[in-house]
């Protein structure tokens, strides 16, 4: 027992003895065990301790050897390096201090923390030069200045303590500025920095390179730069070879590129020279185009970007010089208004200057609508005489605006026009309106004034209504109104408009809903319209109400499918002629049916419900009348082909039979014509049920020439056919008896009908004929003719359109011509005519030369006109116009005029 105290006494007794300090030379070790070996010249300390040097460098970790010897000391497992005197913290697994050199090295994963609050981290080693004071670390790196909010991620780093200098090697990324907000839910920065070799003097707060970087801003703006120069507490910035890319998302990226250049991110001021600012390429809608400015030096501010000797084009780019270009002395950009403002400019059309501004403005690209004047027009006419056209914009607000569109004339007359526009989430408004004063029609007509009013609101009744039209796909109301003080005043004055068209003929005022259901579709209206020719009396025709109603009923487990359509209108026309319809009709199809024989079936029937009632009408009772009647309809045909070596043919013989039993209302002066493309159809006639039995007969003939050198490739079927094909069609009605009231015009109620046909023929693309035709029963006249042919040889290509209408189907003949020769692909020549034979009179001649690239358009045109009507006079003119693409277009109207 004795012996076991002296034991325990002595164990205490030495622990105690190694927990005090053991001393060496040039360390201090205070460790929990130590060994000691090789004469005292290695000692070993296990179970954590400290090892503190006499300048103050204290190491902490779980393990540690020193040779006492070569002066070195290795520690592990939870390295704590601590140097007051640096004022330096560095933590790791694993370090070696070689003492004699003041080296301290690390391996693995490590830590740096000095006192000014710069964090370094690293995956590989640190290498800490306490004797130059110089800190360097590899793999991963990472240096966060909590302090400057800086982060700076290398693979090699090297951090010169006495210089407050960061230096990097290799791809190196920094962030300035980190930016916390509930939207971020990831970590952003106002500046991300990709560089290589960047040097971070953190004293003066600058971060340089003189390798390629790039930078991204907080709103995506792209800078990069050659090299470069930051300036972090001014957030400015210097460099060579700079292009900024910006991130419009509407508009798309435009490039800035400047040989040198000084920006203030903060403030947003620039200054640079040899700036060249390349636009996105879709901006004017035009993806051939490249539009640019050039200049010799630009600087900016928040307000305005000032350019001197600057230069525009949007032409595509080419070693030749650019057809049409504007230089400029100065250039503002206004960045408040959104308006780019031209001193001293000059418009050149391939080098040659044309016209000179010494002021003028566009908006910027970002504009979408902005007030101001726009493009004039000087013109001549022989009837108005000269004048000016100076339009203006006007934006009321940020859904309205109007454009003032007044015409000023040489005699003092003048056409004050105006167009109004209005977008709201639900409905889109438009109207047109003029006033005129002063002109002389004729000689009972002087100084009469004459107006117009063009409107249509389109409503998205879902939009506005949603419970009531919630259960439809689409529900639509739309108010129109067209009215004219006088019939020639829209043709005589050329008034444009997206409302007005070009050559009106009528106008109509109408309220028209509808609604389209997946059920059904349903429309009704309202509706007035005004002729632009006959008397007053006759000249105007009302339906109100009017309506159409449509269902289809597709049957699963039946072959086919129904129709219901209902459809009404009550009308007023001419001198108190009244008429009120209801037409209700059930219909069904069977699907196609083929039969062994590979003929084609198909059976239908109709059955139709009319209620007519008239006042003075020469077709309606004054009584009401409820008509039923039905109609069966059986269709076959045959298809058969034939495949040769060169051609695949295609023989369609058909036949349609049709049968009603109820007697139609009388239609014999109703205006149809039958052709081709109606007589199969079941409303071929426009006046419902056909009364009386009829058959169709018909062949459909196809030839289709085979490209043999794509016969394997059955994936391309339009190159299968080398582009020549030939089609023949034929048909005509038979009847066991004359039927009185089926319009006279179609010949569709006598027992043989006209033989109406057609004959198509393409040669690839250079030659194709298009001919309709219509023959009398006894196959003795052509009442009617149509021929469309197209010439394609070399640069020349032609096209001839005929018409001739003869005996029940009218009295015209009419033969059309365009001519176009193709010097090459950007120039042209082009002739036009027209000649109405049954009178022997030339309607028009056009003689056009065009000159068309990416971004100019010029051209001389010649025409002469020999229409007529009213205050419509025959012309003969003389045009020159350049179209500046997609700015704008020179037309000095009528340079030239032939005959005064």
């Amino acid at each position: 027992m004795r012996n076991n105290f002296k034991k325990i006494l002595l164990i205490i007794f030495f622990k105690i003895l190694f927990l005090l300090p053991v001393l060496s030379d040039d360390f201090i070790f205070k460790v929990s065990e130590i060994e000691v070996s090789d004469n005292g010249n290695k000692y070993k300390g296990i179970n954590g301790g400290t090892i503190t040097s006499k300048d103050n460098l204290k190491i902490i970790s779980d393990t540690f050897e020193y040779d006492k010897i070569t002066n070195i000391i290795e520690a592990y497992g939870n390295v704590l390096i601590i140097d007051k005197f640096k004022n330096i913290t560095i933590e790791t697994n694993r370090v070696f201090y070689l003492k004699n050199e003041e080296i301290i090295f690390t391996k693995g994963k490590s830590k740096a923390v000095d006192g000014s609050g710069l964090v370094i981290t690293a995956d590989d080693e640190f290498r800490y030069n306490r004797l130059k004071n110089i800190l360097s670390s590899s793999k991963n790196v990472e240096v966060i200045d909590s302090q400057k909010d800086i982060l700076v991620k290398a693979d090699k780093i090297f951090y010169y303590m006495n210089e407050e200098k960061i230096i990097t090697l290799g791809k190196t990324e920094a962030f300035i500025e980190k930016i916390t907000s509930p939207e971020n839910i990831f970590p952003k920065h106002k500046y991300k920095i990709n560089s290589s070799d960047m040097i971070l003097y953190r004293d003066k707060m600058i971060l340089s390179s003189l390798e390629k970087t790039s930078i991204v801003d907080e709103i995506n703006t792209i800078y990069n730069l050659d090299e470069f120069e930051y300036l972090i507490d001014e957030e400015l910035l210097k460099g060579k070879t700079i292009q900024i890319i910006d991130n419009n998302v509407e508009f798309g990226n435009d490039q800035y590129f400047y040989d040198k250049g000084f920006f203030d991110l903060k403030e947003k001021k620039f200054s640079g020279k040899d700036v060249n600012i390349i636009f996105n390429k879709m901006m004017y809608d035009n993806e051939e185009n490249d539009p640019r400015l050039l200049a010799n030096s630009g600087k900016s501010d928040e307000f305005n970007t000032y350019l001197t000797k600057a230069v525009f084009t949007s032409c595509k780019k080419t070693d030749k010089c650019p057809p049409w270009l504007i230089t400029a002395e100065n250039v503002r950009h206004d960045k408040i208004n959104k308006r780019i403002i031209y001193k001293d400019a000059w418009l050149k059309i391939y080098d040659v200057p044309v016209v000179y501004f010494p002021k003028f403005f566009h908006p910027d690209p970002s504009v979408i609508r902005q007030s101001g004047f726009l493009k004039p027009n000087l013109g001549n006419d022989d009837v108005l005489g000269r004048s000016i056209y100076t339009p203006y914009f006007y934006a009321l607000s940020h859904d309205k605006d109007i454009t003032f569109k007044p015409t000023f004339f040489q005699d003092g007359k003048f056409v004050l026009q105006n167009e109004y526009r209005e977008i709201t989430q639900n409905s889109n408004t438009i109207a047109d309106f003029s006033y005129t004063n002063g002109h002389d029609s004729d000689i009972l007509d002087k100084g009469d004034s004459r107006s117009h009013f063009f409107s249509k609101t389109n409503v998205n009744l879902k939009g506005s209504y949603k419970f009531a039209f919630e259960d439809f796909l689409k529900s639509t109301l739309e108010i129109q109104v067209q009215k004219a003080s006088n019939d020639t005043y829209l043709k005589l004055f050329k008034l444009f408009s997206p409302l007005l068209p070009l050559n009106p003929k009528n106008l109509e005022t109408s309220i028209t809903m509808d609604l389209e259901h997946d059920n059904y579709d349903f429309t009704t209206s309202i509706e007035q319209y005004e002729s632009l020719s006959g008397s007053n009396n006759d000249r105007y025709s009302y339906n109100f109400p009017k309506y159409s109603f449509s269902k289809n009923i597709d049957l699963i487990d039946y072959i086919g499918s129904f129709s219901l359509t209902s459809s009404g209108n009550n009308s007023l026309s001419g001198t108190n002629v009244m008429s009120t319809s209801f037409n209700n009709n059930l219909g069904y199809s069977t699907n196609d049916l083929i039969s062994g024989s590979g003929i084609k079936n198909v059976f239908g029937f109709q059955i139709s419900n009319t209620n007519d009632i008239g006042k003075n009408s020469t077709t309606l009772k004054s009584s009401p009348q409820a008509e039923i009647s039905t109609n069966y309809t059986f269709d076959s045909s045959i298809p058969l082909i034939k495949v040769r070596n060169e051609t695949i043919s295609t023989l369609i013989p058909k036949f349609s039979l049709r049968f009603s039993p109820h007697e139609m209302k009388n239609y014999r002066t109703k205006t149809k014509r039958i052709d081709i493309n109606n007589i199969w159809n079941g409303g071929r006639t426009g006046a419902g049920i056909e009364e009386g039995g009829s058959l169709t007969l018909g062949i459909d003939y196809t030839v289709d020439f085979i490209n043999n050198k794509l016969e394997d490739d059955l994936d391309d079927l339009d190159d299968f056919f080398e582009g020549r094909k030939f089609e023949f069609k034929i048909a005509s009605v038979l009847r066991d008896k004359v039927e009185l009231n089926i319009p006279k015009m179609s010949t569709l109620g006598e027992k043989t009908s006209n033989i109406v046909g057609e004959i198509n023929y393409m040669h690839s693309s250079y030659f194709s004929f298009e001919y309709n035709y219509s023959i009398d029963n006894d196959m003795s006249t052509f009442e009617y003719n149509s021929l469309d042919t197209k010439f394609k040889i070399s640069k020349f290509d032609t096209t001839f359109s005929f018409i001739e209408e003869n005996g029940i189907l009218g009295d015209s003949n009419v033969l059309e011509n365009t001519s176009k020769y193709h010097f090459n692909s950007q120039n042209t020549l082009e002739f036009s005519t027209r000649r109405n034979r049954k009178i022997n009179l030339t309607e028009y001649y056009d003689l056009t030369y065009r000159y068309k690239n990416d971004c100019l358009l010029a051209g001389i045109e010649y025409k002469k006109k020999y229409y007529s009507d009213r205050d419509i006079k025959p012309t003969e003119e003389l045009y020159f116009s350049v179209t500046i693409i997609p700015l704008t277009k020179y037309r000095p109207d009528n340079i030239l005029r032939l005959f005064e």
